[in-house]
C-alpha cells in the first residue's frame, strides 16, 4: 500500500473499498494548496467537485459567523451531486492542502465503483440526521423560553400588557419558524431520501456480493426509519396547526385490523412474540370514517408494544360497546406483557418527545412522538385514550371512538401488485422525466427501464427544458417534479394547459413531489395535474400510478 492511499484509509468516503480503487480515484483527483483566509467554496456557488481535506482545517461561515470547522480527512462541496448551491462559505482556517475530485471525474469513478455513491449517501445521511436533530432542539428551545418568559411576565398584572403583546408577537414567529422549518424539512429531506431509497433498491436488485448486500440493507433500513421519523414530525405539525383533515369513506374495519396484524406480524415473530387479534363479531361490516389515520393509529399502539415487550403476547381487542342503526361506539385495545411503567411516567407517556425514561429512549429509541400523534388523532375522532400500566407486569392502551354505519362498496385496501398486464400495458411508452436533480432522474429512469424494458423515457431538468422538449416531440405522460428552477413544475403546467393545442395540452401529467401537505396537493390539481406520486416512491408506487392514470384515460 502506498503512502497516499493509506493516509487516505480512513476517510469516509472510502469506507469498504478496496486499496487499487483508493488509488484510481486519488491518480484521477488533483491535489490544491490554499492559503489561510482563502475561498474554497462561495456561498451560492454550485462546487465544483468533491473536496477532501489532505491537511490543515477549514471554517464553514455565514456571512462572518462561524459555524463549525472541518479536519483532515473531511468531506466538503457534495451538493454538486444535487446540482445544488452551497449553502454556506468555507474558508481556509489554516494553510490548507486538499484533494479535488471534479465533478465529471466523480460521476465516472461512482458508475464504475457504486460503494462511492453509497458512502457519500451514508455521510449525507448522519449530516441531514444531525441538523435535524439539531433544528428541532432549537426550535424547542425557543418554545421553553418563550412560554417561560410568558409565566413570568404574567405575575404582574399590571406589567404584563405590553409585554405579553411582544411576547405573542414572538410566539407567532416561533411558530411561523416552526412552520417553516417543517415545510423545508419535507422537501430538503424527502427529496435525497427519495435518492437514498431508490438507488438502493435499484443496488439490490443487481448481483452483489453478500458483503454489500449487508451494507445495503442496513443503509435502507436507516432509511426507512428516517422517513418514519419524518412523517411523525410532519403529521404532529399539521395536527398543532389544525391542518389535519379526516376523512369520511366506506371502508371495512377487518381490513384496516388485518392489514395492521400483516404489517406487525414479522416483527413481534422477529423478537420471538405472539401478535393475537380478538374482533368481536357484533361489530358493523361497513363503518365510515378514517380508516388511513385508524391504521396509523393501530400501528403506533402496536408497533410501541412490540417495541416495549421481551416475551410473551400482544394483543389487539376490538369491541362492540353500544350500536343502533346509524352509529356504532367501539372500544380498541392494546395489550403487552412489556416492561411497564410507573405512576410518574403515566403522566408524561402523551407529552410530545417524550419516552418514559433517558434509558428507554437509548435502548428501544424513536422520537417520542408516536403515542403524542395516536391521543390527538383519537381526539379527532371525537374519542379518549387512556393507558394503564404496572412496572414489569405490561400496559394497555385503549380509546373509544364512535362511527356511522356505511354500506358496501368497493375497498381501498385491496392490494396493488404490478402485474404482467400492466407491464405489457406500459410497453412502448414515451415518458418525459423532469426533475432538477440527477440523482432523482437516475433512480426514476433506471426503476423503469428494469421494471418495464422496452420504455421511452427522456430527460429535462427545469420547467423550460420540459416546454421546449414537448414542443418539439410526442409523449405519452410527464412526471413533474413540482420544485424546479428556472419555471417551476406547477407553472410549466399551467402553461401546457393554457399555451399548447390539442392533443399536447391534454398530456397526463403526474406530480412528483415531496410534499404531503393536503393544500400542496390541492395546488397540484389546481394546476391541471392529473394525480401525484409521492417520494420517496416505491417500484409500485411508480409503475402502478403510471398505469393507472394512463388507463383511467
Amino acid at each position: 500500500m502506498n503512502d497516499n492511499v493509506l493516509n487516505f484509509k480512513n476517510c469516509s468516503l472510502f469506507l469498504h473499498i478496496e486499496n487499487y480503487i483508493i488509488e484510481e480515484v486519488l491518480s484521477n483527483a488533483e491535489e490544491k494548496s490554499y492559503t489561510k483566509g482563502q475561498v474554497l467554496i462561495s456561498k451560492g456557488d454550485i462546487p465544483t467537485g468533491l473536496f477532501i481535506i489532505k491537511s490543515g482545517k477549514v471554517g464553514i461561515y455565514n456571512e462572518h459567523v462561524l459555524l463549525a470547522e472541518l479536519g483532515i480527512l473531511s468531506i466538503m462541496g457534495e451538493s454538486f451531486l444535487a446540482n445544488a448551491s452551497a449553502t454556506a462559505t468555507i474558508i481556509a482556517d489554516t494553510d490548507l492542502i486538499v484533494i479535488l475530485i471534479k465533478k465529471d471525474v466523480f460521476y465516472t469513478l461512482a458508475h464504475i465503483y457504486p460503494q462511492l455513491v453509497l458512502n457519500l449517501f451514508a455521510i449525507n445521511f448522519n449530516r441531514l440526521k444531525e441538523s435535524n436533530n439539531a433544528a428541532l432542539h432549537e426550535a424547542r428551545t425557543r418554545e421553553e423560553r418563550l412560554e417561560k418568559l410568558v409565566n413570568e411576565r404574567t405575575k404582574s398584572l399590571s406589567e404584563a400588557n405590553t409585554e405579553l403583546s411582544a411576547t405573542r408577537d414572538s410566539l407567532i414567529q416561533t411558530q411561523k419558524f416552526r412552520d417553516q422549518f417543517m415545510a423545508n424539512m419535507s422537501h430538503e429531506i424527502r427529496t435525497p431520501m427519495a435518492a437514498v431509497l431508490g438507488m438502493t433498491n435499484i443496488l439490490m436488485l443487481k448481483v452483489n456480493l453478500p458483503e454489500q448486500l449487508k451494507y445495503l440493507d442496513g443503509i435502507k433500513k436507516s432509511s426507512e426509519n428516517l422517513v418514519v421519523i419524518i412523517n411523525d414530525i410532519l403529521d404532529l405539525s399539521k395536527i398543532e396547526a389544525g391542518k389535519m383533515e379526516l376523512e369520511q369513506t366506506n371502508f371495512k374495519l377487518t381490513e384496516v385490523v388485518n392489514l395492521v396484524k400483516q404489517i406487525m406480524q414479522h416483527k413481534a415473530e422477529e423478537k420471538g412474540l405472539m401478535l393475537k387479534v380478538d374482533y368481536d363479531s357484533t361489530i358493523p361490516e361497513i363503518l365510515i370514517g378514517d380508516p388511513t389515520r385508524l391504521n396509523q393509529i393501530l400501528i403506533n399502539l402496536a408497533g410501541n408494544a412490540i417495541k416495549f415487550t421481551e416475551k410473551g403476547v400482544v394483543t389487539i381487542s376490538i369491541k362492540t360497546l353500544n350500536k343502533n342503526d346509524k352509529t356504532c361506539e367501539l372500544e380498541f385495545s392494546v395489550h403487552d406483557s412489556g416492561i411497564g411503567m410507573n405512576d410518574e411516567q403515566l403522566g408524561k407517556i402523551f407529552q410530545s418527545f417524550t419516552q418514559a425514561s433517558t434509558d428507554t429512549s437509548r435502548k428501544y429509541g424513536g422520537t417520542g412522538l408516536g403515542l403524542t400523534i395516536s391521543k390527538q388523532l383519537v381526539e379527532l375522532h371525537g374519542g379518549t385514550i387512556k393507558v394503564t400500566s404496572e412496572p414489569g407486569k405490561g400496559s394497555c392502551f385503549s380509546f373509544k371512538i364512535l362511527l356511522p354505519i356505511g354500506v358496501e362498496e368497493n375497498s381501498i385496501y385491496d392490494e396493488e401488485i404490478i402485474t404482467d398486464e400492466m407491464i405489457k400495458a406500459l410497453q412502448e411508452t414515451r415518458v418525459l422525466l423532469a426533475d432538477d436533480n440527477m440523482m432523482n432522474r437516475m433512480v426514476a429512469k433506471d426503476t423503469l427501464e428494469m421494471k418495464i424494458g422496452n420504455i421511452f423515457i427522456d430527460e429535462a431538468q427545469n420547467g423550460s427544458e420540459v416546454l421546449d422538449k414537448l414542443k418539439a416531440e410526442d409523449y405519452d405522460i410527464i412526471l413533474m417534479d413540482v420544485q424546479m428552477p428556472v419555471i417551476d413544475g406547477l407553472e410549466a403546467t399551467r402553461k401546457i394547459r393554457h399555451e399548447f393545442s390539442s392533443p399536447k395540452k391534454d398530456i397526463i401529467i403526474l406530480a412528483l413531489t415531496a410534499s404531503v401537505i393536503r393544500s400542496d396537493l390541492e395546488a397540484c390539481t389546481n394546476a391541471g395535474m392529473n394525480g401525484y406520486i409521492p417520494k420517496p416512491f416505491t417500484v409500485e408506487d411508480l409503475v402502478i400510478g403510471i398505469y393507472n392514470v394512463l388507463n383511467k384515460n
